[in-house]
């Protein structure tokens, strides 16, 4: 008689815990939907913004369509949204198509960067304008970065020409070629959105999403990018702001590689150095990335990211 109640209680408690998980899953499945919701209401709001302050019109003349809305995972706080839609200025202007990007805090709504693109040229935010029918300027040159496709380490060099290759870190070897917003390679069907981000740009493929930064410049593409024989960028030298986990933190990196992490908040101070693309502290080390106001980095580990704005030189 105990054997046959422990197999039936035993039996019982197995079906609570199915029952339990099965309640748990449509949950977790509805909080998820909940924050891609609103994270693409969050990014279309602050792509409307932007576009309305710097082309013209009202809330009503831009226009998104949502069936070409993607979006992909950046963070645990950081949800990725782009697409496509329209802006009918006021006055009589024709209207025009853009794609657009955003970063969306899906935890308090804050934005975290946006670009879009006027199709055919023209264009502001983040990236500026494209001229879909060339090669951008912007893309022209030497970068580095992950593959999206996968996730492997890759130098890329894109000509005015718009060829293309791509050279892993195993010395394997892509070619390919660069049109209509997308670089496509020849020996296989994958290919990569590609959009302006800073001094870089972002290639997507499928919900996954990778940041390649500059190495070098194109033949016509004047910018700051030396490193001081190879230590520091001057890009990247100077005091920055940002929003951590622990609170706001200062930031500030020196031509030498030596670097000062400050906790605003418990005003405690840590020194970390950079060198050969990375900085590089006791309890991490990250990728840094330019962007328009300062710079990103990047944990190595698990791809986590904090935006900095440039407080000072």
């Amino acid at each position: 008689m105990y054997n046959v109640r422990s197999r039936r209680s035993l039996v019982g408690g197995a079906s609570l815990l199915a029952l339990l998980l099965l309640a748990a899953a449509p949950a977790s499945l509805a909080q998820n939907e909940r924050q891609t919701r609103y994270a693409i209401e969050r990014a279309q709001i602050g792509v409307s913004g932007k576009i309305i302050q710097e082309r013209g019109g009202d809330w009503s003349s831009v226009t998104f369509d949502q069936a070409r809305t993607q979006t992909w995972r950046v963070s645990d706080r950081q949800t990725g949204v782009r697409g496509e839609g329209r802006h009918a200025p006021a006055g009589g202007a024709p209207e025009r198509s853009f794609t657009y990007e955003a970063v969306v805090d899906h935890r308090n709504g804050s934005i975290q960067q946006v670009s879009y693109n006027l199709t055919g040229g023209g264009g502001g935010g983040l990236g500026g304008g494209r001229d879909d029918r060339r090669v951008p300027r912007w893309l022209v040159g030497s970068f580095q970065g992950r593959s999206p496709s996968n996730r492997r380490r890759v130098a890329l060099t894109v000509a005015r020409s718009g060829q293309v290759s791509a050279v892993y870190d195993n010395g394997a070897r892509e070619d390919g070629t660069y049109d209509n917003g997308r670089i496509r390679f020849n020996s296989s069907a994958a290919g990569w959105d590609v959009s302006r981000v800073g001094e870089g740009f972002r290639a997507a493929s499928g919900r996954r999403s990778e940041v390649f930064s500059r190495t070098s410049a194109g033949d016509d593409y004047g910018d700051d990018t030396d490193d001081d024989g190879g230590r520091v960028p001057r890009w990247m030298r100077g005091t920055f702001r940002g929003t951590t986990d622990s609170g706001e933190s200062e930031l500030s990196i020196r031509a030498d590689g030596t670097a000062t992490a400050r906790s605003l908040t418990k005003n405690q101070s840590f020194q970390g150095t950079y060198s050969d693309g990375r900085l590089r502290f006791d309890w991490g080390t990250y990728e840094v990335e330019r962007t328009r106001d300062g710079i990103r980095t990047v944990d190595v580990n698990n791809r986590s990211s904090t935006e900095y704005r440039r407080t000072g030189n």
